[in-house]
C-alpha cells in the first residue's frame, strides 16, 4: 500500500492542481460550487481516468472510514464528484465490515423525469429508518453540500453522523459548518498536506502556493479584501 504523501504526489504530477495569481497577474478566481470565490483549484474527480490511483484513493479512504465510523449502515454520494468515490467505498466497506453496506446517490435537486427521486436506491430492504449514512464527496472545500445531504438525510428519519472526503480543505468555515451540524470528518488528507507536497515538486511556484495558504487560513477574509461577494448560486469557473 502506498503511503499518503507518495499518493498526495501523484495527484499533483496528474495535473489535478491549479491555482491562479488573482493578486499580481489580475487572474479571475475560481467560483466554487459554494458561490464562494478562492485562487485555487483542485480536480479530484478529474482523476477517474487514472484509475489505479483514483482506485487507491478511495481504498484507502474506506479505510479510514471502516477505523472511525465502523458503525454506519450505508453510503450516500454526493452529484457529481462523490458518485464514483461513493460506489467505490461502499464496495470496499463490504470487505472491511464483512457485512454488505448499500450505496444511494444524493442530488442537488430533484430530476426532472423519471420518479423526480432526490435520493436515489433507498428502495432497499438492507436500509431502514434511523439507520446511519455516511456521506461521500471527492472533497470538501465548505462543507455546505455534505451538511445539506446530512440534514436532507435526518429530514428523511436516517441518522448521520460522519462524512468522508479524499481531500478537505479544512478552512475554518467548514470546519464550523462541521461542528453546527454535529457530523464528522473522515479525510485522506488535507488541503494543507497537498500544499505541502507541492513545495516539494515545485510544479506550482512558492508564490501562488503561499497565496493559496492565505486564503485557505481565512477563505472569507481572503475574498473581502478583494472586494469578491459569494453567489448565490455557485459552479466552477
Amino acid at each position: 500500500m502506498q503511503d499518503t504523501k507518495t499518493l498526495r504526489l501523484q495527484v499533483l504530477r496528474a495535473g489535478a492542481m491549479e491555482i491562479r495569481d488573482v493578486d499580481d497577474a489580475n487572474e479571475k478566481p475560481f467560483l466554487y460550487a459554494s458561490g464562494n470565490w478562492g485562487p485555487g483549484y483542485i480536480s479530484i474527480k478529474g482523476l477517474v481516468s487514472h484509475k489505479p490511483l483514483f482506485t487507491e484513493l478511495n481504498k484507502q479512504t474506506a479505510e479510514k472510514v471502516a477505523r472511525a465510523a465502523p458503525h454506519i449502515n450505508f453510503v450516500a454520494g454526493n452529484v457529481t464528484g462523490g458518485v464514483v468515490p461513493g460506489w467505490e467505498i461502499s464496495k470496499t466497506l463490504d470487505s472491511l465490515l464483512q457485512r454488505e453496506v448499500p450505496y444511494v446517490y444524493i442530488r442537488e435537486a430533484r430530476k426532472k423525469g423519471g420518479q423526480k427521486e432526490l435520493i436515489t436506491g433507498l428502495n432497499n430492504p438492507l436500509i431502514e429508518a434511523g439507520h446511519n449514512g455516511l456521506i461521500v464527496e471527492e472533497l470538501v472545500n465548505f462543507s455546505q453540500t455534505s451538511c445539506h445531504s446530512a440534514i436532507l438525510l435526518r429530514e428523511l428519519g436516517y441518522t448521520v453522523t460522519h462524512t468522508t472526503c479524499i481531500l478537505f480543505y479544512n478552512n475554518p468555515r467548514a470546519v464550523e459548518l462541521l461542528k453546527m451540524n454535529d457530523l464528522e470528518m473522515v479525510y485522506l488528507f488535507t488541503l494543507t498536506e497537498l500544499l505541502d507536497a507541492a513545495e516539494e515538486t515545485k510544479i506550482h511556484s512558492a508564490k501562488l502556493i503561499a497565496k493559496y495558504r492565505e486564503f485557505l487560513a481565512d477563505p472569507l477574509g481572503w475574498q473581502k479584501s478583494r472586494g469578491l461577494e459569494p453567489v448565490a448560486k455557485g459552479g466552477t469557473l
